[in-house]
């Protein structure tokens, strides 16, 4: 897994990456996002 070269705690950043990860291979899970770009539209997701 590559982090980010800006960070404050790399140790923590990457145990944060995997968990999303983990997360994101739960059947349940419907969407895994994130996103820093101000082009970005705001979405609204309707369960």
């Amino acid at each position: 897994m590559i982090t980010s070269g800006i960070s404050m705690d790399k140790s923590a950043q990457k145990k944060s990456l995997e968990w999303i990860r983990k997360e994101s291979l739960d059947p349940n899970c419907v969407r895994s996002l994130a996103c820093h770009g101000i082009e970005e539209k705001p979405e609204v997701f309707e369960f």
